[in-house]
């Protein structure tokens, strides 16, 4: 089909979504619905499996409910409506529970025989949702309750049960990888292939089909590939390559050859890059790739990019190695996260990124500090985009929204079937020009959304500012230090408006990750302030030392990477005995390329502000009681505020009111979350349909004309330091909402000392810009000026109330005198975005 037919079609499909017309028919099959898809139809697919669901239930019609629900149930995971998959799913789960009703024809399409259990199908519906949204804890928690359901009901037939089964343990064994429980995932994975092996010689004996044989060993295959790559990362690398060796064995037989020789060819690359066989290395990722480019198979494309210029590296041949990157890059980058398929996406969030890791590396080396600049903010938009994934719907014209929305399932829909194992090589092609006519409509839809709107594309495709760009636009006086985060390297651009100057230094991540958890460690640890002081100097000496010469600036712009999300560079101490900021007034961007977005939504500064204080969050032991004293301070400073306390602060109330509002402050928790930092969100009161959690997802669909956003919140729930992907999806969505600046806290902080610190910041910002604001107000706490009235009323966690002098855990030491000097007080506060 050429693309004007194409087009013509999809437009059909939009028109025909707003016309109201009756809805095709569908009927229950996948091959319906995947009819309907590609036409564009996914709205009206959903519409009627909805319906049939609900009358089959009404009418006690339980296995055609069952049936119905899950066809609902893909249909919304196509159209990225992820938490609806799930609520389908669930139901389906639940009427097979109460009423034990046979469902055919779904959850074993390979054998066409009905699942052992109705509940299966269900919990492999729920599997692929929750995998979608990365929870990956409730994805091990359906297939061992799968396997369990195996175990209590023995009945059913054999061959059917052992694929099934199978398809189960191999979610766990890549759960398993994914944590890094090599040994586990091992014994899970042989237990696939131990059922697969019998399921294959079954399928072999019975000789009825010659295709459901096939089938069979393209499962076994697959199994051989997983337990091939678990042996290689626990280092049993005979036993791998035995594994990969009789894989390719069973891959050179039927309609799935192309499909797992590029696998096992990518897997024997990386196996013997690890040898240091470099010319075997390069032969195998060479056959994988020619393979993957005449499948368009984009996820192994990258992958052997990415081997073949690590061989050429690795043989001395620096400058090679750059246009395998690059197309590793590229494919990146025009595949998007538009892929439902957890095999493509596990792909895209866990091994895409090594490309641009490596590209900055080899540019170092050959000495392109320019444009490895350029590439570490293209890793960042990169990043990003697959945090992002196909989770959130960002489009606000509900027209672009839907074609949106069809676009992209059409793309989803044909990388699915193109990585069905069941596809034939004729099928197999026209769904490659398919594909094709699909990415090119896609590619024209982000032309126009980018000369319409730049920074929504900037959020569907990646849209980076290079270094010369990014110079443009840094005001004059401001320094830009922008941080990269690698294997064993820091790199460091200090970048200003007439120059830039490139740095690096040689440390292992796991080294900067221990470094910095033991300094925010010690901000809770009163009695350890020397140590303290003792780890920022030697971060100081690490991060700012270095750049000290080459800045001109009189204000810093800090651009930081993965874990140094959470280091507060404003609390460094210098050889001095002087904070950082002390020196410098700080703010800080996630990309330097927000400069163009935040620098375009500067205000006005209006008196208008929007504030919640101390939501009633059902829960005594998380009231805030000096939230409410904040909340009117605010009104004090502001007398045109708006405050809302205890049940009044809703998460209804913050959607309705924040358009018309000049500030937003939010003097509550907020809990972020590492796994799906979407639904990282603000606590809020509960109200009417609203559950009190105002997430980021919903958070980007809002309409801002705020000049800034105050989140004074507590318990973040931070754990173990990640990437921050977390941080930077709350910071970016209000920005994406609207609002060019953003105040928010690293760690959970202590409530008297914040509403101390966030009444002088409004008093400031009355007279000051945001970043003079917050730094003068961080300043009166490190010099202890403090209101009596607003400081040590209770104590915090332990730590015992400010101007308190409390008894030291260590015999040794002396009494403790706890002030607000101390960072725990004023450290955890930054500015993200514009400081004016």
């Amino acid at each position: 089909m050429g693309q004007k037919s194409f087009i013509f079609g999809l437009f059909m499909g939009v028109l025909f979504i707003f016309s109201g017309c009756a809805a095709p028919k569908f009927d229950g099959s996948n091959a319906s619905l995947r009819s309907a898809l590609l036409r564009g139809e996914i709205k009206e697919a959903l519409t009627y499996y909805e319906a049939e669901a609900q009358e089959a239930e009404k009418n006690a019609a339980w296995g055609e409910a069952v049936n119905a629900y899950m066809q609902a149930a893909d249909a919304a995971r196509f159209a990225g409506q992820l938490q609806r998959a799930i609520t389908y799913g669930e139901k389906a789960l639940e009427i097979t529970h109460g009423t034990n009703a046979p469902v055919f024809g779904r959850a074993n399409l390979r054998t066409l025989q009905p699942p052992p259990l109705p509940e299966i199908e269900a919990i492999q519906s729920l599997i692929q949702s929750f995998a979608s949204l990365r929870d990956f804890d409730k994805v091990r928690v359906l297939a061992e309750s799968g396997l369990t359901l195996f175990r209590e009901n023995p009945s059913g037939e054999r061959i059917t049960r052992m694929a099934v089964e199978s398809g189960l343990y191999e979610v766990l064994g890549r759960d398993l990888l994914r944590r890094g429980d090599y040994q586990n995932a091992i014994k899970t994975f042989e237990q696939v292939v131990i059922l697969r092996r019998a399921h294959f010689a079954n399928r072999s004996k019975l000789r009825t089909s010659p295709r459901l044989a096939e089938n069979s060993e393209a499962l076994l295959t697959r199994g051989l590939i997983d337990l091939a790559l678990a042996y290689r990362l626990a280092g049993r690398f005979d036993d791998a390559l035995e594994r990969y060796q009789e894989a390719l064995l069973h891959a050179r037989v039927g309609s799935t050859r192309a499909i797992h020789e590029q696998d096992i060819y990518v897997g024997l690359g990386e196996f013997y890059l690890y040898q240091k066989q470099f010319s075997l290395a390069f032969e195998n990722f060479q056959k994988a790739l020619s393979l993957a480019e005449k499948q368009q198979r984009p996820d192994v494309i990258s992958s052997a990019s990415v081997g073949l210029a690590a061989s050429v590296r690795q043989t001395g041949k620096i400058a090679d190695a750059v246009p395998y990157y690059q197309k590793a890059i590229q494919q990146t980058e025009s595949t998007r996260s538009l892929l439902q398929s957890e095999k493509y996406r596990q792909f895209f969030f866990e091994g895409a990124l090594g490309a641009y890791f490596d590209m900055i590396d080899t540019l170092s080396d050959l000495g392109k500090a320019d444009e490895a600049f350029n590439v570490s903010e293209r890793a960042r938009s990169r990043a990003f985009l697959d945090v992002l994934g196909s989770k959130v719907q960002l489009a606000r014209s509900g027209t672009m929204m839907e074609y949106e929305r069809a676009l992209q399932a059409r793309i989803s829909v044909l990388r699915a079937m193109m990585a069905d194992e069941d596809v034939e090589p004729t099928k197999a092609s026209e769904l490659r020009a398919e594909l094709v006519d699909a990415e090119q409509a896609y590619s024209g839809y982000l032309a126009r959304i980018r000369k319409e709107n730049k920074e929504h594309a900037s959020l569907l495709n990646v849209e980076p500012l290079n270094l010369g760009q990014v110079q443009e636009l840094l005001d004059p006086g401001v320094t830009l230090l922008e941080y990269f985060v690698n294997a064993d390297k820091l790199y460091l651009w200090v970048v200003e408006k007439d120059r830039f100057q490139f740095l690096s230094h040689s440390i292992a991540r796991k080294d900067l990750v221990s470094k910095v958890t033991e300094l925010r460690d010690t901000t809770y640890q009163f009695g350890e302030k020397e140590r303290f002081n003792a780890l920022s100097q030697e971060l100081y000496r690490l991060l700012i030392a270095p750049a000290v010469p080459h800045i001109k600036g009189k204000e810093l712009l800090i651009v930081p990477h993965d874990v140094l999300h959470y280091l507060p560079f404003h609390a460094l101490v210098g050889p001095d005995g002087r904070y950082l900021i002390e020196k410098y007034p700080l703010y800080y961007l996630s990309s330097a390329s927000l400069l163009q977005f935040v620098k375009e939504k500067r205000k006005a500064g209006g008196e208008k502000v929007l504030a919640f204080g101390n939501p009633d969050l059902g829960d005594p032991d998380k009231n805030l009681e000096f939230a409410e004293l904040e909340a009117k301070e605010v009104k004090a400073a502001y007398p045109e505020s708006s405050v809302y306390i205890g049940k009044e602060a809703t998460e209804e109330k913050s959607k309705t009111f924040s358009p018309n509002h000049d500030i937003l402050h939010f003097a509550t928790h907020a809990q972020l979350n590492e796994d799906d930092p979407l639904s990282s969100a603000v606590l809020l009161a509960k109200e009417d349909t609203e559950d009190g959690r105002l997430e980021v997802r919903e958070i980007f669909g809002l309409d801002l004309k705020a000049n800034l956003v105050v989140l004074s919140g507590c318990d973040t729930a931070l754990g173990k330091l990640s990437t921050g992907d977390e941080l930077v999806g709350l910071t970016r969505a209000f920005i994406y909402a609207g609002t060019p600046s953003v105040v928010a806290s690293l760690w959970s902080v202590d409530d008297s000392s914040t509403a101390h610190l966030m009444a002088s910041f409004y008093r400031n910002f009355k007279t000051m810009s945001k970043v003079e604001a917050l730094r003068e107000a961080q300043l009166e706490l490190i010099r202890g000026e403090g209101r009596s009235d607003m400081l040590a009323r209770r104590g915090v966690g332990g730590i015992g109330k400010l101007g308190e002098t409390v008894k030291s855990e260590f015999p040794s030491q002396n009494p403790i005198s706890i002030s607000t000097s101390h960072p725990y007080f004023w450290a955890p506060f930054i500015l993200v975005g514009d400081g004016k």
